[in-house]
């Protein structure tokens, strides 16, 4: 059966209503469109788990740099979709998601104003409060968050724990390439190869830190001195924003490194800022390091 696109939330909700009440698993997936092989991975999660999967596509503005322009294509984020299992895409346009009179977001207090958003303060809000609203909309059972996006991730999940919101969070692991280790994402689709190097030392500095307290070293400073002596060595177009340990909570900073804990580190050229991090929950994930889908497999890592 080919996917159903809809148009807009008004249109979708007439549809949603026949698809609650058949009683059939949900799962969703939501985009800001420009999709590609990592919003295949959690749209294939979510259709290998559900009967039905939708996806939405929306440059969700208040997550965006105000005025700017998100270069995405409608049809060949469907076409993509659809290939991967999705059976619903909804999307929609700025006058409908946000009306002049839009007046309700979500305020997560200090630990929405850490890591990414300590750099973009807009952010966090932006994000979680556009994917609340989605799952709002569409009452999956299960929404799916890829870990490239940690802060996103496990503050969404916050989110619908204290709205008492009845939707099962699943964090899919990072999607990373494998010649690389840059994780997959539309920010980085028009770097060239050489700069594309560069920024996958990012992975592998934050790797060797884990090593470092897998290894038994738990002051932080040391730990990021370990880290930012490798990112010293390998970047030359991008410099370092911030780099920091927190714990997996509150994003705050530990006095000593304990489970659980992210490494997070955001680089910027003056142009793009990438982040990147580790989200280390277990000891099985301190030992071998969280888990990654690669792509092109047979390739060999850089070094």
């Amino acid at each position: 059966m080919p996917v159903v696109h809809l148009r807009s939330v008004a249109e979708a909700r007439p549809f949603l209503r026949e698809l609650w009440s058949s009683g059939t698993t949900i799962g969703s997936v939501h985009t800001l469109g420009a999709l590609h092989a990592a919003h295949g991975e959690l749209i294939k999660r979510s259709a290998a788990e559900n009967d039905h999967t939708i996806v939405t596509v929306y440059p969700n503005k208040i997550q965006l740099f105000p005025g700017s322009v998100y270069r995405y294509d409608l049809a060949a984020d469907v076409d993509l979709a659809e290939q991967c299992g999705a059976t619903v895409i909804i999307s929609a346009a700025d006058a409908e998601m946000y009306p002049r009179d839009y007046a309700t977001y979500i305020d997560q207090g200090p630990r929405a104003r850490r890591l990414n958003s300590s750099v973009f303060d807009f952010a966090s809000r932006g994000q979680v409060t556009g994917a609340i609203r989605w799952i709002s909309l569409c009452r999956p059972t299960a929404s799916y968050f890829g870990m490239k996006d940690i802060e996103q991730s496990l503050l969404v999940q916050r989110a619908v724990t204290d709205l008492l919101i009845d939707c099962d969070i699943r964090h899919v692991p990072c999607v990373r390439d494998r010649g690389t280790g840059v994780p997959v994402s539309s920010r980085l689709r028009f770097l060239p190869p050489e700069r594309l190097q560069e920024v996958g030392a990012v992975y592998r500095a934050l790797e060797v830190g884990r090593e470092a307290v897998r290894a038994g070293e738990t002051e932080p400073g040391k730990i990021l001195d370990i880290i930012r002596s490798r990112l010293d060595a390998a970047l030359s177009t991008f410099r370092v924003v911030y780099l920091t340990v927190v714990d997996a909570e509150e994003f705050a900073p530990q006095d000593r490194v304990m489970l659980p804990f992210i490494l997070h580190c955001a680089i910027a050229d003056g142009t793009l800022t990438h982040f990147d991090g580790l989200c280390i929950r277990t000891a099985q994930e301190l030992e071998s390091s969280p888990e990654v889908i690669w792509l092109n497999p047979q390739s060999e890592p850089a070094p």
